[in-house]
């Protein structure tokens, strides 16, 4: 591009002057073959916000309120397929400061990186501005050429690695990333709702944790109780009532005690149990945790390890 200031006879065409400015431009050819993209790209709000001052300056963050509108996009997400893709993005004639400065036209070539990114990713972009070699031409004119180089050969090596990697790296994304009402990247439901169960995790453990302080105070006032019934006993031991009737009431709350010490022996084993279960569940790795359901494995845990024991609940 030239330092010479551009003209445009008319300011307020500015759809014209960009298929003039673009007619040899891959990305903005595969754009304007798609309606979808084109009407996206050609967007009224994004064309009246460049026209209104078609000789502005942007800064990347400006740049991403102009590109989003009405859902700003992050400098951060800009800055890197600016930083990438500079030769293509970045005007000639640029102010050359520390600070990133972008045109008209270095603004909607943004607009058409970010509507082909998903498709293209970052190595597909590159090849298409010319910033790299298209690996599936440097492979075709090899195969043409009767007596290869050492190099070429070479080259094809790399190139197939790099067609292998990115399938790779699609097919991770495909799995993990998903296409969100706003049209950006974000990870899938699954995932998502893997990372907002934390919170549920969390107001179920606190939920057990009052269980447990429940079942404490339980067996708590069972001590009260067997420390009345032995209390009880010491009185009727040394009462002056018949021997027959002083034994009969003896065996009776032994048999209490005896009740009430099986009740709190149950409600700790259950309780040590429940813990042991809890802990195994914590111990799975992150994808059988997402094939199951906390609570109902350590329920079903809890209830098979006392089962084992001779313990039923």
């Amino acid at each position: 591009m030239d330092n010479d200031l551009k003209i445009i006879e008319n300011e307020h065409d500015l759809i014209v002057r960009l298929e003039s400015e673009l007619k040899y431009d891959n990305l903005f050819n595969q754009i304007i073959e798609r309606d979808v993209l084109k009407k996206e790209l050609f967007n009224n709000a994004f064309i009246e916000a460049l026209e209104s001052d078609i000789h502005r300056w942007y800064s990347v963050a400006e740049a991403g309120r102009v590109i989003g509108g009405d859902k700003p996009i992050p400098p951060s997400s800009l800055t890197y397929y600016i930083e990438n893709l500079e030769e293509y993005i970045i005007p000639e004639d640029a102010p050359s400061n520390k600070y990133i400065r972008l045109n008209y036209l270095s603004l909607v070539k943004l607009k058409m990186v970010l509507l082909l990114k998903d498709e293209l990713r970052l190595s597909g972009l590159k090849a298409e501005v010319g910033i790299t070699a298209n690996s599936r031409n440097v492979i075709k004119n090899k195969s043409q050429s009767k007596l290869p180089s050492e190099i070429d050969g070479d080259n094809q090596d790399i190139y197939e690695k790099l067609e292998k990697l990115e399938k790779m790296n699609g097919v991770l994304f495909s799995l993990l990333i998903q296409k969100g009402e706003d049209g950006q990247p974000e990870l899938k439901d699954e995932l998502q709702s893997l990372l907002n169960s934390k919170t549920k995790l969390l107001e179920d453990q606190n939920t057990i944790y009052e269980k447990l302080e429940n079942q404490e105070q339980i067996i708590n006032q069972l001590k009260e109780e067997n420390q009345e019934l032995a209390e009880k006993i010491k009185t009727t031991e040394e009462g002056n009532v018949e021997i027959s009737t002083k034994i009969k009431e003896v065996e009776k709350d032994r048999e209490k005690i005896e009740e009430s010490e099986g009740k709190i022996q149950l409600l700790t084993e259950t309780i040590r149990t429940r813990q042991l279960a809890e802990a195994e569940w914590d111990s799975k790795g992150f994808f059988e945790k997402m094939k199951g359901n906390r609570a109902e494995y350590v329920s079903r845990r809890t209830k098979e390890i006392l089962s084992e024991k001779g313990i039923q609940i």
